[in-house]
């Protein structure tokens, strides 16, 4: 009989080891994806960081050629923030299928990685 208690015993001790070792591996697999998601995350605003001053000089020089050009160089930035007025109207407008969905895409993936 005490062989029998003794394997229930071990059976119960092996059993509760593997369910802690099991937890601490989901835990590291999260930590790993959630950093993973991160990192894309990070990235993609440093590059949008980086990519916002050369379109701000570039949209200057465009507007300033517009003017030299028209005869007037208020009238060159009036015709770039229309520009980016309509711009902005088509991305709001199709934010769905060209961000989110994307996006979410993206962090989906590389949580199920």
């Amino acid at each position: 009989m005490s062989e029998s208690a003794s394997s229930i015993k071990t059976f119960i001790e092996k059993s509760q080891d593997y369910l802690e070792t099991k937890i601490e591996i989901t835990k590291l697999k999260t930590v790993e994806k959630s950093s993973d998601a991160l990192s894309s995350i990070v990235v993609m605003i440093l590059l949008i960081l980086l990519a916002l001053p050369c379109i701000l000089f570039i949209s200057i020089a465009l507007a300033l050629y517009l003017g030299s050009l028209i005869g007037s160089a208020p009238t060159g930035f009036f015709i770039m923030g229309g520009f980016y007025g309509i711009v902005f109207l088509i991305i709001y407008l199709l934010r769905d299928k060209w961000i989110k969905t994307p996006v979410a895409n993206l962090l989906i993936q590389k949580m199920l990685k």
